[in-house]
């Protein structure tokens, strides 16, 4: 769950670097095969942060059945857990809208 959302957190910024590039100059980074990249990477990381989200709730929703001792600690674990399904839904957003900017291809 934490490697999830560290590696989420470094593809958002990255994406907020191009983001901001194509803002300030009007020109993507990277042309048409970075509009791929956003789409394929938006598929990825979302399957990632979901993965990480079951994770999450599996092992706390576990842990909390047959051990009461640690209830604390699976407060704040299932609470982090909220915040990565927060992202996942916030990434699927972002998927839909970067398959708009995909181009065009002539059938």
């Amino acid at each position: 769950m934490l490697a999830t959302g560290v590696i989420g957190m470094a593809y958002t910024l990255l994406q907020t670097a191009f983001t901001m590039f194509y803002v300030t100059t009007g020109n993507r980074f990277g042309g048409d095969g970075l509009a791929f990249l956003e789409f394929y990477g938006d598929k990825v990381f979302s399957y990632m942060l979901a993965t990480g989200v079951g994770a999450g709730f599996g092992l706390t929703m576990y842990l909390k059945q047959n051990d009461d001792s640690v209830d604390s600690f699976l407060n704040k674990a299932n609470s982090a857990a909220t915040l990565l399904l927060i992202g996942f839904i916030f990434s699927a957003v972002s998927s839909f809208f970067s398959s708009l900017s995909l181009p065009k291809k002539a059938i």
